[in-house]
C-alpha cells in the first residue's frame, strides 16, 4: 500500500463516526483528496486531539485505491490559522475560497503552487485588518483561477485576441473568463465593468500581498468584482457557490 508524506491543508471535517473523522484536504504534493482519520476523537491519538478545518500539517497517509478513502495515519500540526475564526470578514474569506477548491480543484493533482497560494492567503486574512479581507479574500480567487488556467490576459480579447485597454470600460464574458472586444460576440452572459473595476482586477492579480492589504475596495467595484467572479465559477462548477456572497 502506498505511503505519502506531504504537508497538507485540512478544508472541511466532518464526523464519520463516535471516535473518526473523514477529513478533506489539500495535499501539496498529492492534490485534493479525502482522507479517514481514524481514532481522531480518541483521547490518545497520532493527531494532536480531534481535527478541525484550516489547520496546516505535515501528514502521512496511504492510499491503496484512487476511489476509495485514504486512511491519514499522522498529522503534526504546524498552524491553525487562528484569527480566520476570530473575525467574521475573514472567516467569510476562508470559507469563499475553501467552498472553491472542494468544488473545481480536481482531484489527486499536485497542485503546489495552488497549495502555497492558498496557504499564503488564509495566513494573511488571519493576521490583517478587518477592512483588508475583501480585498485579500478576492485577490486569492482570482490568483486561484488564474493558477487553475481559468484566467486569460485582461489586456485581449479572450475571443479574438485583439488588444484591450483597462482604462475604458470593459466587456467580459463568464463563459470565456475573460475580456471581449466590441466585434466579438461569444454566447453566454457578458459582464460590464467600469474601467477602475478593470484596472483594480489588474492590480489585485499582479500586486504583492503588503499592497494588496492595503487595499480598500468601494462597495461599488468590489459588487462589480464579486458578480463577475460568482458567474464566472458558476460557469466552471455548474452551480452557485453560497459563501462569496459574504465577501
Amino acid at each position: 500500500m502506498p505511503v505519502y508524506k506531504s504537508p497538507i491543508l485540512i478544508l472541511r471535517c466532518q464526523d464519520w463516526s463516535e471516535t473518526s473523522q473523514i477529513v478533506h484536504v489539500l495535499a501539496r504534493e498529492i492534490g485534493r483528496l479525502r482522507c479517514l482519520a481514524k481514532g481522531s476523537k480518541r483521547g490518545q491519538n497520532p493527531f494532536s486531539g480531534p481535527l478541525d478545518r484550516w489547520t496546516l500539517g505535515d501528514a502521512v497517509f496511504s492510499q491503496a485505491d484512487p476511489n476509495r478513502l485514504a486512511t491519514l495515519m499522522e498529522l503534526y500540526e504546524t498552524e491553525r490559522f487562528d484569527g480566520i475564526r476570530r473575525r467574521l470578514p475573514a472567516f467569510y474569506g476562508a470559507s469563499c475560497i475553501t467552498e472553491i477548491i472542494l468544488t473545481i480543484v480536481p482531484d489527486l493533482e499536485a497542485q503546489p503552487a495552488v497549495f502555497d497560494l492558498v496557504v499564503d492567503g488564509l495566513r494573511l486574512l488571519a493576521a490583517v485588518e478587518v477592512e483588508a479581507c475583501r480585498a485579500v479574500t478576492l485577490t486569492l480567487v482570482w490568483r486561484l483561477l488564474a493558477l487553475l488556467g481559468y484566467v486569460p490576459r485582461l489586456d485581449q480579447c479572450a475571443e479574438c485576441g485583439a488588444a484591450i485597454s483597462l482604462e475604458s470600460p470593459l466587456n467580459f464574458s463568464s463563459g470565456l473568463g475573460g475580456p471581449v472586444c466590441g466585434n466579438c460576440h461569444p454566447p453566454g452572459r457578458i459582464h460590464h465593468l467600469t474601467a477602475k473595476a478593470a484596472q483594480a482586477i489588474a492590480f489585485l492579480l499582479s500586486a504583492g500581498w503588503d499592497e494588496v492589504r492595503r487595499v480598500r475596495l468601494t462597495e461599488a467595484t468590489a459588487d462589480l468584482i464579486r458578480g463577475l467572479l460568482s458567474a464566472r465559477i458558476e460557469e466552471l462548477a455548474g452551480r452557485k457557490l453560497s459563501a462569496l456572497r459574504y465577501v
